[in-house]
């Protein structure tokens, strides 16, 4: 079977992972029920796991023959948002929402780890499967990182669905594309001075506020 008829034959069976994962977002940081099952799918298709950081999972798939090292990557932590969609999969947790799409992005990486691995014996290299915690907040990719996910790694592949684009095209761009959740820390100093002489002095909230 070629692999396009065999990606639309998993459709079902990939379908119903992506409600699971839906009906049971995790913040960041405590993706554990997320994580857990990411592994079981993995390891379900020989897939060796292992885990990075509390919540992160890489899964590592060794091609028969000699090769590069190519990563996929997903995310896979929800948002503090209630869901009010009423879809028969809907959030079970309360006031979080897989709003952002990773339980799709969790989803594509499982389905091409299944696909891959049924074609061991022709893959040439390794290809790594890099679920990543903690990406709506305070850089789970930099732990991930640091564990050693892209040690010797020649490339790194990742997407994110996007609503705006028609049923089955898949937009491309080099280069920087999504921003980046950064957090800075910015002071703001300001001066001193008597409420009569307002000239005088700099209002560091004023200035603060002008900021936003």
């Amino acid at each position: 079977m070629e692999l396009t008829e065999r990606a639309w034959a998993l459709e079902k069976e990939l379908a119903a992972l992506r409600e699971q994962l839906h009906c049971c977002p995790e913040r960041g940081n405590r993706e554990f029920e997320t994580a857990r099952l990411i592994e079981k799918v993995l390891q379900s298709c020989g897939i060796r796991t292992v885990r990075l950081t509390e919540t992160g999972v890489m899964g590592v798939l060794e091609g028969a023959h000699p090769g590069k090292t190519v990563c996929l990557r997903a995310d896979m932590d929800a948002l503090p948002i209630c869901e009010e969609t009423g879809a028969a999969f809907a959030s079970q947790n309360e006031g979080v929402m897989h709003a952002c799409g990773h339980d799709i992005h969790v989803t594509a990486a499982l389905g091409a780890a299944r696909l891959l691995a049924e074609r061991r014996e022709q893959l040439c290299g390794t290809v790594r499967f890099l679920f990543q915690p903690d990406e709506e907040e305070d850089g789970g990719a930099e732990r991930m990182i640091a564990a050693g996910c892209m040690d010797g790694a020649d490339a790194v592949f990742g997407a994110h669905v996007c609503p705006d684009l028609p049923l089955g095209t898949v937009g491309i761009r080099y280069g920087k594309f999504y921003a980046a959740a950064d957090k800075p820390d910015i002071t703001v100093q300001g001066k001193s001075c008597h409420g009569a002489t307002p000239k005088n002095g700099i209002d560091a909230r004023y200035a603060a506020a002008l900021l936003a």
